[in-house]
């Protein structure tokens, strides 16, 4: 139950710590349960907090609710320090994902897959185009011979420093699952704070505000009117730090696509890794240790020109199936992590965010302005009536 304060209560204040209480991991409802669609978000900005409280799971409704009850506006810095576990979260959290990203060099797997394809296209089988006469053929096959064994051992080394660049992509995807867990968790436990926060003001300003204007009102003390409006100022500040908190949320949500696209991205690199081993790579060698054999089964005259239908047939395949891997693996290199149309709406989305928050503060403050106009008259009018009904007796 909320304890009434007076402004004997405002007075004395408390220098007391204020932090938000913990908030255990995985208790509550699940992460989609306070993600809403954009339907259910523009319906819900109609509701107060309690009817927003009401649409809960019961545990996260008992969570919100005890928050609520420990929040004390008397507390000294509650306005400034409300929250501030969650947002410290959020921001320890963002320079691990920084940390993370910036460690790790996201282009070698890249750089390997296009080195091996570029080995592959120069070991192409050029020998069989460099044989101007019959007596020739046998030099040209060792020659042949000599450079597949080369480059074979050079593809042996791309593939394995690639299967450990793949090991460290296969880690880096799960990690990047955890670190989603983790967004979604803080993302939760900003909604659940920012909620707490608007319910306990919601009634206090409901409940114990009104008292404690009638109680200044009553004392026609100015000094007890000041102190009054310094509270109602602090009332202000704590909404001002919900409205914060919020926006901290909306910039986690916004970082939970980010940490998918990373991943999708080493992902993709993963599965050309995989194409790249298991296809392409056998499927070379079998054209070569074909086009090796050929040398032994064909006579002088025969070899000449069935060897360049071979090696034009090989040629045009290689050519293609490089060229496609080539064109696909450069593709995935070069495509941005964020599109630029992604960029532009957010920025416009904030800047318009700004905008309106600045006409608001605006507004807020003419409001205010005039309200103290309007309490300085009531005063005023107060004060002359008491003086002439004191004169009349």
């Amino acid at each position: 139950m909320t304890t009434q304060i007076t402004l004997a209560d405002l007075a004395k204040g408390s220098t007391a710590a204020v932090t938000s209480p913990a908030l255990s991991a995985g208790t509550g409802a699940a992460n989609g349960v306070l993600v809403p669609t954009a339907a259910e978000a523009q319906a819900a900005a109609a509701l107060t907090p309690d009817q927003q409280i009401a649409k809960l799971p019961e545990a996260d409704q008992q969570q919100v609710t005890q928050m609520a009850s420990s929040i004390d506006f008397t507390r000294e810095g509650i306005e400034s320090s409300y929250g501030k576990d969650a947002q410290r979260a959020t921001s320890t959290f963002a320079d691990e994902i920084l940390s993370e990203t910036r460690s790790k060099d996201t282009g070698e797997a890249g750089e390997l897959l296009n080195t091996m394809l570029v080995t592959i296209d120069e070991a192409e089988l050029g020998g069989f185009r460099k044989i101007p006469i019959l007596g020739q053929v046998a030099v040209s096959i060792d020659k042949l011979r000599r450079r597949y064994q080369k480059v074979d051992a050079q593809i042996d080394e791309i593939i394995v420093k690639l299967e450990a660049a793949q090991s460290r992509l296969v880690a880096d995807i799960s990690m990047y699952d955890t670190m989603y867990t983790q967004n979604a968790q803080q993302y939760r436990e900003l909604k659940i704070t920012v909620l707490a926060g608007k319910k306990a003001l919601a009634d206090f300003r409901a409940t114990q505000l009104p008292a404690l204007e009638a109680e200044a009102q009553k004392s026609g003390d100015p000094m007890q009117a000041q102190l009054l409006k310094d509270f109602k100022a602090k009332l202000d500040r704590f909404e001002k730090r919900l409205d914060d908190l919020d926006r901290i949320s909306v910039v986690t949500l916004q970082t939970a696509p980010q940490i998918k696209i990373i991943q999708n991205a080493d992902q993709t690199i993963v599965d050309k890794i995989d194409t790249t081993i298991s296809t392409t790579i056998p499927v070379w060698k079998s054209q070569m240790v074909i086009a090796l054999g050929l040398s032994n089964q064909r006579k002088a005259l025969d070899l000449q020109n069935k060897a360049d239908d071979v090696t034009n047939k090989l040629l045009q395949k290689n050519a293609a199936a490089l060229h496609k891997g080539a064109v696909d693996a450069e593709k995935a290199n070069q495509r941005s992590v964020v599109e630029i149309e992604t960029l532009e709406k957010i920025n416009s989305e904030l800047i318009a965010t700004l905008k309106e928050t600045v006409q608001i503060q605006k507004e807020g403050k003419a409001n205010r302005e005039a309200a103290q106009v309007k309490m300085r008259q009531i005063e005023s009018d107060l004060k002359n009536a008491l003086i002439e009904n004191a004169q009349q007796m």
